[in-house]
């Protein structure tokens, strides 16, 4: 069955509103405000070359598909993509024309990856097409309402906001490099500071009272965990917590996740997603540890570039 009216175009500006609420029940596990999807389309270097695209019909938001070249590190030439469309709108074809504007876009790319979460029949779709699955990581959700935990001090460090260390982003940067927050790639995807800072930090998403680092006597930034939020939705999102290689082990990362559970509390936040790699053992266990509870699988799916 066809959509009357359908048109496949490019996105706009305007369009970040209504493919926000879309986002919202197509995508639930991550945080995706109308500021941040127009941030993201513009935030990237050039070298990501991201388009997207959107299905209307009537006035209404059907479908949404972005397709970019990997850039924050990793090898040159993997594409990504992503494709939905409104559950009550599927199989009139409309994801197949966005998928294919998307696979177009990347047609030089080495190979083409895209997640898929909990949902049988975007999973069937991609393996449909050559997809298969190369990796996969857990996803959890708290309510902080119903935390209980103490913020217990740590002898010799202290939480701060983001806010307040957020002029040292050199620091920052250098954390995030030594903690494994840039994965390690071809020269050509090296992340500069500019990069990073643009793209992560000046995410209006990223909230700079939510977030928290802990420093250590001499100040030094030892450990952070930061949080996405929609505060319109009263959700978030663990955007990442890592804790200095050396100092792992001694409850910093839970320092800086209580710190931020126990503001999203206080700010009647209902929910904090996070993902964790299905071997990355000690997170998902500080996780189970603080109330989170494993909610399913995203499975992270490739195939070789010009899928059916």
């Amino acid at each position: 069955m066809s959509v009357s009216g359908l048109e496949i175009r490019a996105f706009a500006p305007d369009d970040a509103e209504p493919v926000a609420v879309l986002l919202s029940s197509l995508a639930p596990a991550s945080i995706q405000t109308a500021d941040s999807i127009r941030h993201r389309q513009l935030g990237e270097p050039s070298r990501a070359r991201r388009q997207s695209w959107v299905a209307t019909a009537g006035g209404d938001t059907l479908g949404f598909a972005t397709a970019y070249l990997q850039w924050f590190g990793g090898e040159v030439g993997k594409g990504r993509l992503w494709v939905g469309v409104r559950e009550d709108r599927r199989k009139r074809g409309i994801g197949t024309q966005l998928w294919d504007r998307a696979v177009a876009h990347l047609a030089d790319a080495k190979k083409l990856t895209v997640e898929v979460d909990a949902d049988p029949a975007g999973l069937l779709f991609v393996e449909g097409r050559g997809f298969a699955q190369y990796d996969a990581e857990v996803i959890s959700r708290l309510d902080p309402r119903e935390s209980a935990l103490e913020l217990k001090p740590t002898e010799g460090f202290r939480t701060v906001a983001l806010r307040e260390v957020r002029a040292r982003d050199l620091e920052l940067f250098e954390f995030v490099g030594v903690s494994g927050g840039i994965p390690l790639g071809d020269p050509a995807n090296r992340v500069t500071l500019k990069e990073w800072r643009r793209f992560i930090v000046d995410n209006p998403a990223l909230d700079d009272d939510a977030s928290v680092v802990v420093v250590d006597a001499n100040e030094r930034i030892v450990s952070l965990s930061w949080l996405l939020i929609d505060r319109s939705q009263r959700r978030a999102e663990n955007e990442w917590t890592a804790t200095l290689p050396e100092l792992r082990g001694r409850g910093l990362a839970r320092l800086a996740k209580i710190a931020t559970i126990r503001w999203a509390a206080a700010h009647a936040i209902r929910e904090i997603l996070t993902g964790n790699d299905l071997d990355n053992l000690p997170m998902r266990e500080l996780n189970r540890a603080l109330g989170y509870q494993e909610l399913f699988t995203r499975r992270d799916m490739e195939a070789a570039a010009k899928p059916g």
